[in-house]
């Protein structure tokens, strides 16, 4: 509103500027136009003269030439005087009457010259309450523009609180479940069950060729070729739930039994629309003890269930390899399943081991776990040269924001597998 009122103040200055610059010309017109006429009035009066005295003249001469006697010459003589006197009279008053129009002309042009006076001071005024009018508006929308500034970083800092508290406070289910149930697949022998996390499913850019990996546990898979030694040539069953829900047969394509971890390959061309986030690349650090987890398996042959927790501890040597130690509860059957951060829905591990109390008939403690950490597992794809298995984002500022708790809600829900 400030800013509109100093606009409306220097356009009324400009105009008053516009008026009496123009009134100004006016008035010098009217003047040169009053000096002109007076000039001419003044040489026709002149002119007026000179006739009058060459008539008056005349009549001396004729009258002269046509007196006989020294009476007649006397009054002729009186006759002039008087008609002169006449004259001189009518004479003085229109010098009179040309001196008071002098007079007013010389007063016009004071008056002209005063007007110009009072026009350039009114000038110079008008130029110092334009330039102080631009600066107190440019002073403004610079104010204007540091508070929306301001504004605009408080929104987006509100905002960023605001998502954050939202997916702490009310997750959504559906997300989650598309997010972390839907990937997690179980692992079939005769004899045993374990779990796995669909990683990737794509085609292929250089062959064309569709392109299914699951990250599970080497226990898990050493155990079914054990019970079911078939598996090795027919293919591991794997099992597909939810929207997604189907059957399909897998192989063995790399293993570290050190870490406890393997990959296997679907034998099907299908592109699975449910395909879980893992931890990017270099982003093992910013986990955290105490930050809270998800470990989805399918404990005991049930489809993919979640039980929550947190990371409890980083530093665990087992056989030569650091676990990461997690407090959610887990049993048999989560081996091979992921672990996953439950406010950015980034799958940090393979579930791998529980831990067990005695010896002769073993206790399992299940808020006790052990898995295997990405930053080992990406360093044992990359050994065996399957360092594609696992997608990467295009703009890693994305993915640490969204590790930062800003996971972002899926486009659309797909209701199953595309062929």
């Amino acid at each position: 509103m400030k800013i509109r009122r100093s606009k409306d103040r220097s356009a009324h200055s400009l105009g008053l500027q516009r008026m009496k610059r123009t009134l100004l010309e006016i008035v010098s017109g009217l003047v040169v136009l009053v000096l002109l006429a007076s000039l001419h009035h003044q040489v026709a009066h002149l002119q007026s003269q000179n006739e009058e005295v060459d008539a008056l003249r005349s009549l001396v001469r004729s009258t002269i030439a046509n007196s006989s006697s020294k009476q007649d010459i006397s009054e002729v003589r009186q006759e002039l005087i008087d008609h002169m006197n006449g004259q001189l009279i009518t004479l003085g008053d229109k010098v009179d009457a040309a001196e008071r129009g002098v007079q007013e002309a010389h007063d016009l042009k004071g008056e002209v010259d005063a007007a110009r006076r009072e026009a350039s001071m009114l000038k110079e005024e008008i130029e110092r309450d334009y330039d102080q009018t631009r600066q107190l508006v440019d002073s403004y929308q610079d104010e204007l523009r540091a508070k929306e500034k301001t504004l605009e970083d408080s929104m987006r800092s509100n905002w960023e609180i605001l998502e954050e508290l939202a997916g702490k406070v009310a997750k959504d289910p559906e997300v989650l479940t598309h997010e972390m149930l839907l990937p997690t697949v179980q692992l079939n022998g005769e004899d045993t069950v374990g779990s796995g996390t669909l990683v990737k499913s794509a085609k292929n850019s250089e062959t064309g060729e569709v392109e299914n990996y699951v990250l599970t546990s080497y226990h898990v898979v050493r155990n079914i070729f054990a019970d079911t030694p078939s598996a090795k040539e027919d293919g591991i069953a794997v099992s597909f739930f939810g929207t997604q829900a189907t059957e399909d047969l897998a192989d063995m394509v790399s293993y570290d039994e050190k870490i406890d971890a393997a990959l296997l390959k679907l034998r099907s061309s299908v592109v699975y629309p449910r395909v879980a986030t893992v931890l990017p690349r270099g982003l093992a650090a910013a986990v955290q003890v105490w930050d809270p987890i998800f470990a989805i398996g399918c404990p005991l042959g049930n489809d993919p269930v979640h039980s929550s927790g947190a990371v409890s501890s980083k530093a665990n040597l087992l056989n030569g390899t650091n676990y990461w130690m997690i407090n959610a509860p887990t049993y048999y059957g989560n081996s091979g399943g992921g672990v996953f951060l439950s406010e950015s829905y980034y799958m940090i591990g393979i579930f791998s081991k529980i831990y067990t109390h005695g010896r002769g008939n073993p206790v399992v403690v299940p808020h006790l776990g052990l898995c295997t950490p990405m930053d080992l597992v990406y360093a044992w794809l990359d050994r065996d040269g399957f360092e594609d298995a696992i997608p990467q984002p295009d703009n890693l500022d994305t993915a640490v924001a969204r590790l930062r708790y800003t996971a972002p809600m899926p486009s659309s829900f797909a209701a199953a597998p595309v062929k």
